[in-house]
Protein backbone atom coordinates (compact mmCIF):
# COMPACT_ATOMS: atom_id res chain seq x y z
CA UNK A 1 0.00 0.00 0.00
CA UNK A 2 1.21 2.86 -1.04
CA UNK A 3 0.34 6.46 1.22
CA UNK A 4 1.42 9.62 0.10
CA UNK A 5 4.44 11.81 1.81
CA UNK A 6 2.06 13.27 4.26
CA UNK A 7 0.23 10.38 5.45
CA UNK A 8 3.21 8.56 5.72
CA UNK A 9 5.14 10.56 8.14
CA UNK A 10 2.40 11.13 10.16
CA UNK A 11 2.20 7.32 10.13
CA UNK A 12 5.67 6.41 11.23
CA UNK A 13 5.07 8.30 14.63
CA UNK A 14 2.10 5.70 15.76
CA UNK A 15 4.81 2.71 15.87
CA UNK A 16 4.74 1.17 19.08
CA UNK A 17 1.05 2.09 20.54
CA UNK A 18 -1.71 -0.02 21.44
CA UNK A 19 -4.69 1.44 19.77
CA UNK A 20 -4.50 4.68 17.04
CA UNK A 21 -7.65 6.81 16.15
CA UNK A 22 -7.26 8.73 12.47
CA UNK A 23 -9.65 11.74 13.53
CA UNK A 24 -11.23 13.13 9.95
CA UNK A 25 -9.58 9.55 8.50
CA UNK A 26 -11.62 10.23 4.82
CA UNK A 27 -10.58 7.15 3.11
CA UNK A 28 -9.21 5.57 6.39
CA UNK A 29 -5.91 4.61 4.60
CA UNK A 30 -3.54 5.34 7.65
CA UNK A 31 -5.30 3.20 10.14
CA UNK A 32 -5.47 0.34 7.70
CA UNK A 33 -1.57 0.94 7.20
CA UNK A 34 -0.99 1.13 10.39
CA UNK A 35 -2.39 -2.27 11.18
CA UNK A 36 -1.67 -3.90 8.28
CA UNK A 37 2.62 -3.21 9.20
CA UNK A 38 2.08 -3.71 12.55
CA UNK A 39 2.44 -0.14 13.96
CA UNK A 40 -0.54 -0.49 16.48
CA UNK A 41 -2.39 -3.23 16.87
CA UNK A 42 -6.42 -1.92 16.77
CA UNK A 43 -7.37 1.73 15.04
CA UNK A 44 -10.19 3.88 14.66
CA UNK A 45 -11.43 5.61 11.24
CA UNK A 46 -13.11 8.41 12.45
CA UNK A 47 -15.27 10.71 10.17
CA UNK A 48 -18.03 13.59 10.86
CA UNK A 49 -19.13 13.05 7.08
CA UNK A 50 -21.15 10.45 5.77
CA UNK A 51 -19.41 10.35 2.18
CA UNK A 52 -15.74 9.57 3.91
CA UNK A 53 -16.83 7.23 6.29
CA UNK A 54 -18.67 4.89 3.46
CA UNK A 55 -15.09 5.26 1.56
CA UNK A 56 -13.83 4.34 4.48
CA UNK A 57 -15.93 1.63 5.81
CA UNK A 58 -15.51 0.31 2.17
CA UNK A 59 -11.69 0.26 2.08
CA UNK A 60 -11.65 -0.94 5.50
CA UNK A 61 -13.52 -4.29 4.32
CA UNK A 62 -11.58 -4.02 0.39
CA UNK A 63 -8.25 -4.43 2.87
CA UNK A 64 -9.83 -7.09 5.09
CA UNK A 65 -9.25 -5.34 8.44
CA UNK A 66 -12.16 -5.10 9.54
CA UNK A 67 -11.35 -7.08 12.61
CA UNK A 68 -9.00 -4.35 13.72
CA UNK A 69 -10.12 -1.27 12.22
CA UNK A 70 -13.58 0.42 13.53
CA UNK A 71 -15.07 2.84 11.02
CA UNK A 72 -17.08 5.22 13.06
CA UNK A 73 -18.74 8.46 12.14
CA UNK A 74 -18.83 10.73 14.62
CA UNK A 75 -17.52 14.81 15.67
CA UNK A 76 -13.52 15.67 16.81
CA UNK A 77 -12.77 12.81 19.71
CA UNK A 78 -15.64 12.35 20.31
CA UNK A 79 -15.47 8.14 19.69
CA UNK A 80 -11.95 7.54 20.74
CA UNK A 81 -12.05 5.04 23.92
CA UNK A 82 -10.14 4.33 26.58
CA UNK A 83 -8.00 1.98 24.65
CA UNK A 84 -6.75 4.49 22.45
CA UNK A 85 -3.25 6.20 23.25
CA UNK A 86 -2.24 7.79 20.06
CA UNK A 87 -4.54 10.16 17.85
CA UNK A 88 -3.91 11.63 14.39
CA UNK A 89 -5.25 15.13 13.28
CA UNK A 90 -4.11 15.72 10.11
CA UNK A 91 -5.30 17.44 6.69
CA UNK A 92 -7.22 20.25 9.05
CA UNK A 93 -6.83 24.37 10.21
CA UNK A 94 -5.08 25.18 12.86
CA UNK A 95 -8.01 26.75 14.31
CA UNK A 96 -10.18 23.27 13.84
CA UNK A 97 -7.06 21.43 15.38
CA UNK A 98 -7.37 23.51 18.31
CA UNK A 99 -10.78 23.01 18.82
CA UNK A 100 -11.12 19.77 18.58
CA UNK A 101 -8.26 19.24 21.57
CA UNK A 102 -9.78 21.49 23.43
CA UNK A 103 -13.37 20.47 23.11
CA UNK A 104 -12.53 16.34 23.52
CA UNK A 105 -12.29 14.40 26.00
CA UNK A 106 -8.13 12.88 26.00
CA UNK A 107 -8.28 9.84 28.58
CA UNK A 108 -5.61 7.88 27.92
CA UNK A 109 -3.89 9.11 24.94
CA UNK A 110 -0.31 9.36 25.09
CA UNK A 111 0.89 10.89 21.89
CA UNK A 112 -1.15 13.41 19.48
CA UNK A 113 0.29 13.41 15.76
CA UNK A 114 -0.75 17.20 14.36
CA UNK A 115 -0.56 18.26 10.84
CA UNK A 116 -2.29 21.29 10.34
CA UNK A 117 -2.17 22.56 7.00
CA UNK A 118 -2.63 26.33 8.00
CA UNK A 119 -2.01 28.91 10.52
CA UNK A 120 0.54 26.38 12.21
CA UNK A 121 1.56 29.09 15.02
CA UNK A 122 -1.95 29.10 16.58
CA UNK A 123 -1.76 25.31 17.04
CA UNK A 124 1.75 25.49 19.17
CA UNK A 125 0.60 28.39 20.90
CA UNK A 126 -2.51 26.45 22.61
CA UNK A 127 -0.28 23.67 23.78
CA UNK A 128 0.60 25.53 27.13
CA UNK A 129 -2.66 25.60 27.81
CA UNK A 130 -3.50 22.48 26.97
CA UNK A 131 -0.58 20.89 29.22
CA UNK A 132 1.27 19.17 25.94
CA UNK A 133 4.77 19.62 24.83
CA UNK A 134 6.47 19.58 21.49
CA UNK A 135 8.57 16.25 21.40
CA UNK A 136 8.73 16.16 17.77
CA UNK A 137 8.21 18.38 14.45
CA UNK A 138 9.10 18.05 10.82
CA UNK A 139 8.86 20.28 7.98
CA UNK A 140 8.89 18.31 5.04
CA UNK A 141 7.61 18.31 1.41
CA UNK A 142 5.12 16.95 -0.77
CA UNK A 143 5.00 17.57 -4.75
CA UNK A 144 5.44 21.76 -4.54
CA UNK A 145 3.76 22.32 -1.26
CA UNK A 146 5.74 22.15 2.31
CA UNK A 147 3.91 20.69 5.26
CA UNK A 148 4.83 20.58 9.02
CA UNK A 149 3.84 17.82 11.41
CA UNK A 150 3.70 18.40 15.13
CA UNK A 151 4.15 15.78 17.51
CA UNK A 152 3.22 16.34 21.22
CA UNK A 153 2.58 14.77 24.92
CA UNK A 154 1.73 15.59 28.11
CA UNK A 155 3.79 18.33 29.76
CA UNK A 156 4.17 21.67 30.75
CA UNK A 157 6.55 24.06 28.33
CA UNK A 158 6.20 27.56 27.11
CA UNK A 159 7.01 28.81 24.11
CA UNK A 160 8.58 32.79 23.22
CA UNK A 161 6.57 33.71 20.22
CA UNK A 162 9.86 33.23 17.94
CA UNK A 163 9.27 29.42 18.83
CA UNK A 164 5.55 29.92 18.40
CA UNK A 165 5.86 30.99 15.02
CA UNK A 166 8.92 28.62 13.34
CA UNK A 167 8.82 25.68 16.20
CA UNK A 168 11.05 25.38 18.68
CA UNK A 169 12.84 22.32 17.89
CA UNK A 170 12.97 24.16 13.87
CA UNK A 171 14.42 26.77 15.84
CA UNK A 172 17.64 24.26 16.99
CA UNK A 173 17.72 21.81 14.21
CA UNK A 174 17.43 23.81 11.24
CA UNK A 175 16.01 20.85 9.46
CA UNK A 176 16.53 20.56 5.56
CA UNK A 177 12.79 21.84 4.50
CA UNK A 178 12.34 24.24 7.68
CA UNK A 179 15.44 26.46 5.71
CA UNK A 180 14.51 25.95 2.21
CA UNK A 181 11.03 26.86 3.43
CA UNK A 182 11.94 29.99 5.37
CA UNK A 183 14.60 30.85 2.78
CA UNK A 184 12.00 31.17 -0.04
CA UNK A 185 10.11 33.16 2.21
CA UNK A 186 12.58 35.84 2.64
CA UNK A 187 13.63 36.47 -0.90
CA UNK A 188 9.86 36.34 -1.60
CA UNK A 189 9.68 39.49 0.52
CA UNK A 190 13.11 40.88 -0.20
CA UNK A 191 11.78 40.80 -3.67
CA UNK A 192 8.34 43.11 -2.84
CA UNK A 193 9.89 45.16 0.20
CA UNK A 194 11.59 47.97 -2.11
CA UNK A 195 7.85 48.51 -4.05
CA UNK A 196 6.07 48.94 -0.66
CA UNK A 197 5.17 52.20 -0.73
CA UNK A 198 3.76 52.91 2.68
CA UNK A 199 6.06 53.06 5.56
CA UNK A 200 4.32 51.73 8.11
CA UNK A 201 4.21 48.74 5.84
CA UNK A 202 7.59 48.75 4.54
CA UNK A 203 9.16 48.80 8.06
CA UNK A 204 6.51 45.10 8.87
CA UNK A 205 7.88 43.35 6.22
CA UNK A 206 11.63 44.93 6.66
CA UNK A 207 11.43 43.43 10.67
CA UNK A 208 9.87 40.32 9.16
CA UNK A 209 13.21 39.65 6.97
CA UNK A 210 15.25 40.32 9.85
CA UNK A 211 13.38 38.13 11.85
CA UNK A 212 13.79 35.14 9.18
CA UNK A 213 17.54 35.48 8.96
CA UNK A 214 18.37 35.59 12.62
CA UNK A 215 16.48 32.54 12.97
CA UNK A 216 18.14 31.04 10.20
CA UNK A 217 21.60 32.12 11.66
CA UNK A 218 22.50 34.64 8.75
CA UNK A 219 22.86 37.40 10.24
CA UNK A 220 26.44 36.75 12.12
Amino acid sequence: MQLSKRLETCLEYTNGFVKLADIGTDHAMLPIAAVLRGYVYRALAIDNKYGPFLQARTNVRKYRVSDKVSVLLGEGLSKIDDETDVVVISGMGGEMIVKILQNGEHKNIKRFILQPNTNIPVVREALAELSYHIVDELVFKDGNKYYEVIVIERGKASLTPVEVEFGPLNCIQKPYYFVEKWTKEKNALTAIVNQINDDEERQKVEKRITLIEEVLDERK
